[in-house]
Parts: structure tokens; C-alpha cells; sequence
């Protein structure tokens, strides 16, 4: 009589799931590349950055005219111009704009007459276009590692021009059901039989984790049958199942057979059901031994099978739900439609032993920013009964992740920079597996997010006039508490060229040539205020400067119109320069810092941030990227509002 196998000492469902977890983090995940359009669902095993701008043309946003700016100057609804039939052609919504045009007016804003049309308002350069790179600009990261693909990551990286990609192979996981009173749920069972249906619901569980399975077969209560069972299955597997025979009775070999080619980790789990539940390794193959009570074996896969799946490629995702956030700042909805929009979340403390609330950080608004919508946490929904929402209203969020993997996110509302993406890459594949959600909003909106607690972190470079000194003035004049600031590195700012271009623009004063197009960034951004400070030490008037009205949001949207000969020249930043193939005259060279309060010094990610920060990777990255200068990189400096008084 074969001699029963003992529990070994049961484990409580924590420790269990701590031993087994940490066992599974050693394993290193495959990787492959395949498809776009075949990755559904599948986890991005490296970041994904556009091959190309996205429209790659300025298009109409409107059904309506499309004009030059210059022609509708001095047109009021008491005084409207009448255009004629060679100053607009009609145009429809997402047309390309001919090139002696530069806006768009709608089509109700007009009123047709038999030789031209009439209008009621001037309108600005570039009004109601979709510039060029509007949805997603040329080497743009589009995501992390470690991201599942949904439908719209899919849709954003053919529209950026990204063909295949490098993901994680799907966990190849075989199942064996054991048992002589097992027959297949086709088979009609006799007296003392049982429909095997266990291994079809362990399947399908496991492939909506994202496995290829294989299904073994029913395996006979004889302990050679199951150690050839489990022999074959090791040589193809990354994952074994078995389902019965894990418990302590006459017939369960499982233990045995584990112990002998391999190790248990745990034989017992405190829970009901799911009790007789064994983990354990063969040959560095994970092997799960599952209990064949229905409920049992459902509670035990639950709990440690999908885990494992997901765990094997990379995949920290669960299904979707819905939660209330506040939101920080008021936004305006039109009345009479439901509108959805892409947020990211940070969460507020509200008091000790109470749980910190979400806060709802809209991202930008359009129904055509793909990189928006990959790179959101949520969808925010104003009903259509609404005209928006106030400050510290509640609203409903649609989570795209689990709440639990979101809470540890952190927010950054502030000036871009290409180094952001790479301190964002290096945080997700650390081992606290941070997201850094970037939001590029310029210096000052930054630093406003941060202090009415919608951003855990913003980046400025902002110039005091007076003092030549960036950032502190600033923000001694309008911080509410202590605030560190954190030297990422010195940064050339410059004009854009192309490098065919006939053009001879070294300093500011040569874009007063009425023949040259320059191309700025949005108010408030930190480049914006510094052009502007160098253009009133220059005593140029911004009226002198065609193409000033001109705002973009980012340095890579400056350097992409001037790279396509929409603008001759914008003022940004060397590294993007680079990126785009353009040349660069160095103007200034200026601090770019990352802002926190100063009672998150010793949060973990913070912690993680500086680390990062001072760490070979991040600052060859800086080297090999030109235009950054390291003397202070790392350095501290701090504001406390309280001396103000």
C-alpha cells in the first residue's frame, strides 16, 4: 500500500502568496516582436517611439473656408469683409490645407453671396487647422515597457507609423487532469464517474490571462502516468498544471513526483475552499498543483494560476471599473452632450488613518490626440445635463488600469523635455515599476497644477528678469509650502534651421526680417517668457516678428513645423534639434528643474527619482544627447514660504 504524503506546514494565503510571488519575479520573461496589429492585449516589452508625425499636413478642422489670415484683419460682425472668389476656397473637415492659406473659417460663420462670401470676424494664423504632428509628432515615446495593449494603443501606433513591436511571449502553459473516475465533458459518465470540466475552466481562465494552452489529456491515478505526464509537459512549458491529486489521499502523487524532480514552495494554503493547493518548481519550470473540488480548484487558480500568467509576461493590468474623483481646476463642457475626457489620477491626503482621495488631472482635449488616450488612466464623464464641472466637484472615472497599480503613479504637469521620457522608462522598469505621467503644460501652468494639487511634480525653467536666476523668484512669490527643487541639468536653448535652408539667423534680432517665419511657444511656457525677455532687451515689438501669434505646446511640435518648412525658425531646445535633423544656434543655456513639495523628500519615488537621476544610465543618456550640461545635476535647492513674512 503506497504510503500517504503528508501537508507540509500550510501556509496563511499572504505568506503563500509572498513565497510564490518572489519565486516567480526570478524568472525572466521572454520576448518577441510581431505585429502591430496582432498585439491585442500583449505587454510592451521595450518603449515605443513614432516613426512619423501624425497628420503629416496641416488639415482643416472645420467644414468651412479656408483663408489667409491677413485677408480677414478689420472684419466685425457690424463691419464684415466680403471675401472674393480668389481669397478662400471651400473646404471640409480633415482636407488638406492649400499652401496660400493659413486658417479656416466655419462654414455658419459665413454668409454665401453670388461672387465670394462675406465674414464677421478676423480670424488668427493657423485658426481651426490641424497642424502638422497635432495627434502625435515624430519620435514622440508613444508607451513604456510593460504596457498591455488595448485597441486605441493600436490605432495610435499605426497612425505613428509603428509596424511591429517587441512584447512578451504568452506564457505557454500546460494543463493535466488526473483521476481514474475522470472521463472528457463529451463522454456520458457511469455511476462513479466525473465530467472533467475543471481543465476547460482552468483554460479558459488562463487564456484570458493571456497563455497559449495545451491540454495534456486525462491522466490515470498511477504514478508512472503522471511522472510521464509531467516529463513531457516540462520539456514544452513555462507554466504546469495539474488538477487533483494534490491533496493527502492513497492516490495523489503529486507531491512526490514534485519533490522528487523539483522543490515545493508550498503544500496547503489556509483558505476555504482551495485548501489542498501545492506550488512548487520542476527543473525551473513553475508548477501549480491544483485541487479537484470544482470551487477549490477555481479559488486556488484564482488566486496563485492567473497571477503566475501575468506575472510571466510582464502584465500588472486587471479588468476596468469605475471610481470618484475630484478634479482640481474648473472645465467647461457644452451642455446637451456627454463628454469623455482622458485623465490622469493623483490622489490627495485628507487626513490620518483615512484613505487618500483620487484627484482627476485632465489630459489635452481632442478627439484626434492619440497619444493622449495610451498614455490617460481614466476616462472622466461629464453628462450632458452639465455645462461642466467646479472645482473639488466629484465626477465619474472610468479606471483603464487597476486602482492598486495607479495609486503609485505619479503625476508631472510642466515644461517638456526629451530627458522626461527617459527618467519615465527608467522609473517603469525599475523594481518599484513606477509611472511617471507626463503633461506637457509649460513652466508656469506646471508649477499652478503643482501647487492646487493636481500634479505630485512639475519641471520649469522660468527666468527672473532681475536676478537672472530661474525658478526661485517665482515661486518665493506664489508657493503656499515648502517646495524642493531638483537640478536635472543645464540645457542650450537655440533657433531651429533647416539645415538646407539659405537662411543666416544667429541671434534675435535677425527675426525681424519680414521674410522670415518664426513659430513660438504657448504664454507661460518658460521658452516662451524667455524669448520674450530677450526680444524686449533687443527693444523688438512682438508685432515685428512674423509668425509670434504662432503658439505651439512643445518643443518637438516647434522643431517638426520648422523641419517641414511650415516656419522657418522657432526657439527651443539642442536635444530636439537633434532628433529632428535640424541644425541649431545656441542662444542660452538655461536651468531645467524638477519642482515637489518639499513633504514628499522622503517618498519612495521620490527617493527613486534622485537615484535615478545621479545613476550612470540616465546621465550618459544626457551626454550622448547633446545640449545638456551636468555641473549641477542632482543639486537641491529649496523654497519656504514662510519667510516670506
Amino acid at each position: 500500500m503506497s504510503k500517504r504524503k503528508i501537508y507540509l506546514a500550510k501556509k496563511s494565503l499572504d505568506e503563500a502568496k509572498a513565497i510564490w510571488n518572489k519565486y516567480l519575479d526570478k524568472i525572466k520573461p521572454k520576448k518577441e516582436t510581431i505585429p502591430v496589429k496582432a498585439a491585442l492585449n500583449r505587454i510592451t516589452a521595450s518603449p515605443v517611439q513614432a516613426q512619423r508625425s501624425a497628420p503629416n499636413f496641416n488639415a482643416s478642422a472645420m467644414d468651412g473656408i479656408a483663408v489667409s489670415s491677413e485677408d480677414t484683419v478689420g472684419a466685425t460682425e457690424r463691419e464684415p469683409l466680403t471675401l472674393n472668389n480668389n481669397q478662400f476656397e471651400y473646404i471640409n473637415t480633415g482636407n488638406l490645407l492649400p499652401e496660400s492659406y493659413n486658417a479656416v473659417i466655419k462654414i455658419e460663420d459665413i454668409n454665401q453671396l453670388d461672387a465670394g462670401v462675406q465674414i464677421f470676424k478676423s480670424v488668427s494664423p493657423w485658426h481651426n487647422v490641424r497642424t502638422i504632428g497635432e495627434s502625435v509628432m515624430k519620435g514622440d515615446q508613444i508607451l513604456t515597457s510593460n504596457q498591455k495593449l488595448k485597441a486605441f494603443h493600436i490605432g495610435a501606433l499605426l497612425e505613428a507609423g509603428v509596424f511591429k513591436l517587441e512584447v512578451y511571449s504568452k506564457p505557454e502553459l500546460t494543463i493535466i487532469s488526473t483521476g481514474d473516475e475522470i472521463v472528457g465533458p463529451e463522454s456520458s459518465p457511469a455511476p462513479g464517474q466525473y465530467v472533467d470540466f475543471n481543465s476547460t475552466m482552468v483554460e479558459k481562465m488562463a487564456e484570458e490571462a493571456g497563455a497559449e494552452v495545451n491540454f495534456y489529456g486525462i491522466v490515470t491515478d498511477q504514478e508512472s502516468a503522471l511522472r510521464e505526464a509531467i516529463n513531457q509537459a516540462q520539456k514544452s512549458s513555462d507554466l504546469i498544471i495539474t488538477i487533483a491529486g494534490s491533496s493527502a489521499g492513497s492516490k495523489d502523487f503529486t507531491a512526490s513526483i514534485v519533490e522528487e524532480k523539483g522543490d515545493i514552495f508550498v503544500h496547503g494554503v489556509e483558505i476555504q475552499p482551495g485548501k489542498p493547493l501545492l506550488l512548487g518548481s520542476i527543473k525551473k519550470t513553475p508548477f501549480i498543483g491544483l485541487p479537484g473540488f470544482p470551487l477549490s480548484c477555481l479559488q486556488a487558480f484564482e488566486n496563485f494560476g492567473v497571477p503566475a500568467v501575468k506575472r510571466l509576461q510582464q502584465d500588472a493590468t486587471d479588468d476596468n471599473n469605475y471610481i470618484q474623483a475630484k478634479v482640481k481646476r474648473k472645465l467647461s463642457s457644452k451642455p446637451g452632450r456627454v463628454e469623455y475626457l482622458r485623465v490622469n489620477l493623483t490622489y490627495e491626503k485628507v487626513q490620518a488613518g483615512k484613505e487618500d482621495f483620487p484627484i482627476a488631472v485632465p489630459r489635452r482635449r481632442g478627439s484626434a490626440v492619440m497619444k493622449s488616450q495610451a498614455q490617460a488612466d481614466g476616462i472622466l464623464e461629464i453628462p450632458a445635463d452639465r455645462e461642466g464641472l467646479a472645482v473639488d466637484e466629484l465626477a465619474r472615472v472610468k479606471l483603464l488600469y487597476p486602482e492598486s497599480s495607479i495609486k503609485d503613479n505619479l503625476v508631472l504637469s510642466g515644461s517638456n523635455d526629451p530627458l522626461l521620457e527617459m527618467l519615465q522608462e527608467l522609473l517603469i522598469s525599475s523594481d518599484q515599476k513606477i509611472k511617471l505621467r507626463l503633461q506637457s503644460r509649460g513652466s508656469q501652468a506646471g508649477i499652478h497644477s503643482l501647487i492646487r494639487g493636481e500634479a505630485d511634480l512639475t519641471t520649469a525653467h522660468l527666468l527672473d528678469p532681475e536676478s537672472g536666476e530661474y525658478n526661485l523668484p517665482y515661486l518665493k512669490q506664489i508657493a503656499g509650502e515648502p517646495l524642493e527643487l531638483l537640478t536635472l541639468a543645464w540645457r542650450d536653448q537655440g533657433l531651429y534651421l533647416r539645415s538646407e535652408s539659405q537662411l543666416k539667423i544667429k541671434n534675435i534680432d535677425d527675426l525681424k526680417d519680414k521674410d522670415i517665419t518664426f513659430i513660438n511657444r504657448q504664454q507661460g511656457a518658460g521658452t516662451r517668457i524667455l524669448f520674450d525677455y530677450q526680444l524686449k532687451q533687443s527693444n523688438i515689438k512682438p508685432a515685428e516678428i512674423k509668425g509670434y501669434d504662432r503658439e505651439e505646446y512643445t518643443h518637438a511640435a516647434v522643431a517638426q513645423a520648422v523641419a517641414v518648412g511650415s516656419a522657418d525658425t522657432g526657439l527651443g531646445i539642442r536635444a530636439v534639434a537633434k532628433a529632428f535633423g535640424l541644425d541649431f544656434s545656441p542662444l542660452f543655456s538655461e536651468r531645467f528643474e524638477l519642482i515637489y513639495p518639499a513633504r514628499l523628500a522622503d517618498d519612495y519615488r521620490i527617493k527613486a527619482i534622485k537615484e535615478l537621476i545621479k545613476s550612470d544610465k540616465f546621465q550618459s543618456y544626457l551626454t550622448e544627447q547633446t545640449g545638456y550640461d551636468l555641473k549641477d545635476t542632482g543639486q537641491i535647492r529649496n523654497v519656504d514660504p514662510s519667510r516670506r513674512r
